[in-house]
């Protein structure tokens, strides 16, 4: 028997009505085990993550709401599944507050927090699709656009 197109209208509408299926396809897609890499690692590096801090290696991977941290003789190079690529300097700390790349589309969203330090940010594929796609916060400041590289100096907040 053929299925009436009623029929799939019915099916499609309650699966639809289900609150679980859109939140779980939404999760499919936007879900990334982790956002970035470190590449170079120099000196004492530590990544917080929750609770719980490790050291910055060579091969680290961030998630979403990690903290990268670097000590007076550390620096770290970190690059992003959108190819992004930011360089920290000594005495550094920066959040990842939120990142999502979808890379059939270029589209998504990358913002970081800059609380100390020095950043050097060479945005990736997000910049390009978008001027609003790439965020650097500061305690006093906020960064958008879709430059080609942006270097961020934050003094201590004392």
């Amino acid at each position: 028997m053929k299925p009436s197109r009623y029929s799939l209208a019915a099916f499609a509408a309650a699966a639809l009505a289900c609150p679980a299926v859109p939140a779980l396809a939404q999760q499919a897609v936007l879900f990334q085990p982790w956002a970035a890499g470190i590449k170079v690692s120099n000196g004492t590096v530590q990544i917080v993550h929750g609770e719980k801090t490790y050291n910055g290696r060579v091969g680290a991977k961030l998630r979403v709401n990690d903290i990268v941290i670097t000590g007076e003789n550390g620096s770290v190079g970190l690059v992003f599944l959108d190819n992004s690529t930011l360089t920290m300097g000594p005495d550094t700390e920066v959040e990842l507050k939120r990142y999502n790349y979808d890379p059939t589309t270029y589209m998504g969203a990358f913002d970081v927090f800059v609380k100390k330090g020095t950043v050097s940010l060479q945005p990736g594929d997000l910049a390009e699709s978008g001027p609003d796609n790439v965020s650097v916060t500061t305690p006093k400041a906020e960064l958008k656009g879709n430059a080609k590289q942006l270097l961020i100096s934050v003094g201590d907040n004392k």
